[in-house]
């Protein structure tokens, strides 16, 4: 079923992925599609559960983290006016491990951020 983007709009809704049994996407010709969700007719590759594995750890250290901490990561990503949520800093710093990048965060925003248990995600 295609539904046109204007009428989207009009609700102020921007819908892709799975949602409750159905995929939606836009198309290149901009259109919304929507369709009945499959379920994938080969098991994940040995890469991509480790890659499954990776951001479950790390949505984990999150949901673990002080709730002082975590409004030190969103307070940091909005005073650099990042355009994106505490919880996705955090997620970007610690899937990519990138030391140089906070530092300069860190610098910019006056925060203490750290990646003190990155030793747990070896990088690829």
């Amino acid at each position: 079923m295609q539904v046109k983007p204007q009428l989207m709009s009009l609700f102020g809704l921007n819908i892709q992925g799975d949602f409750g049994g159905i995929t939606c996407y836009r198309s290149a010709r901009q259109r919304f599609t929507w369709f009945a969700a499959t379920t994938p007719k080969i098991p994940p590759t040995i890469p991509a559960q480790q890659q499954r594995a990776k951001w479950k750890r790390i949505a984990q250290l999150w949901s673990s983290m002080q709730p002082e901490n975590r409004v030190a990561w969103t307070a940091a990503a909005r005073k650099l006016r990042l355009r994106i949520t505490g919880f996705n800093l955090f997620i970007h710093c610690f899937s990519t491990n990138d030391q140089p990048l906070l530092d300069t965060i860190n610098a910019q925003a006056g925060s203490t951020l750290s990646l003190q248990t990155t030793n747990a995600f070896p990088t690829e």
